[in-house]
């Protein structure tokens, strides 16, 4: 996992900007996401909530997961861009879509989530582990 990055963002009119200066806790593709982002997969970087900052009017959608939890989708009230969301069961934390960055070069996906429902036709590392589903939170020792 990478060390303390800054992450600086916008949207696609540029209405919204971001900044996150974290140690991303979580980084995945998550296939799941593809109805939501219009792609086969979403890149998403998880970094500590208090550590996001952003100017701008988002808007933002509620559904629920499988699992039950409310699932909040932060977007661009201008231009629509999906830039964060949020899931209740883990309200400490907040994900950025990675195509919003600035600069995402270092981004290295540590796995992907939600692998059984991936396109068959999604290029994928092998080096990057697999999960079909959610895994369970490390404990902490």
């Amino acid at each position: 996992m990478p060390n303390t990055q800054t992450i600086n963002g916008t949207c696609l009119c540029g209405q919204i900007r971001y900044k996150a200066v974290a140690a991303p806790l979580f980084q995945a593709h998550c296939q799941d996401c593809r109805r939501n982002g219009g792609s086969a997969f979403a890149a998403l970087v998880f970094v500590p909530i208090e550590s996001l900052n952003w100017q701008g009017e988002t808007h933002s959608f509620c559904h629920n997961s499988d699992s039950g939890n409310t699932m909040t989708k932060h977007f661009c009230s201008n231009c629509g861009s999906q830039m964060f969301g949020t899931n209740s069961a883990k309200p400490d934390r907040i994900h950025i879509k990675v195509g919003t960055m600035d600069d995402a070069k270092w981004f290295q996906p540590q796995c992907n989530v939600w692998a059984s429902s991936r396109l068959p036709s999604t290029p994928v590392s092998p080096d990057v582990k697999d999960f079909a589903t959610m895994p369970p939170a490390p404990t902490k020792k």
